[in-house]
């Protein structure tokens, strides 16, 4: 299966500055992943997810992340975070990414800290 990520529906972040379209998700392809593209423009409020791991691939751009337990760190473009599930974490940045679920993201398991 070939999605283009063109052809698919931006949405707007509805705590966060930024829009995001759903390439792959729980609804239509796979309980096991999901990957969501994203662009962000300033902060992203601190959460924790008790569900899926979280893995981030930044496309464009420059940002920082702040993982408890782990120094706060500065991304670039070709840069990969990740976030064990039930870790709580924030970040922000000027950046375009891939965050990557694993099991799929389900709505209502981010739980915001701030």
């Amino acid at each position: 299966m070939i999605i283009k990520t063109q052809n698919l529906p931006e949405m707007d972040g509805e705590r966060n500055p930024l829009v995001m379209k759903k390439v792959i998700h729980r609804d239509d392809q796979s309980n096991d992943i999901s990957i969501t593209w994203v662009k962000i423009w300033g902060h992203h409020k601190k959460l924790v997810c008790h569900v899926s791991d979280r893995a981030y691939y930044i496309i464009e751009g420059e940002g920082e992340f702040n993982v408890d337990g782990y120094p706060p760190g500065k991304v670039n473009k070709g840069d990969h975070v990740f976030i064990p599930k039930g870790v709580p974490y924030d970040f922000d940045g000027h950046m375009t990414y891939l965050v990557i679920n694993g099991p799929a993201f389900q709505a209502g398991s981010d739980v915001y800290l701030e």
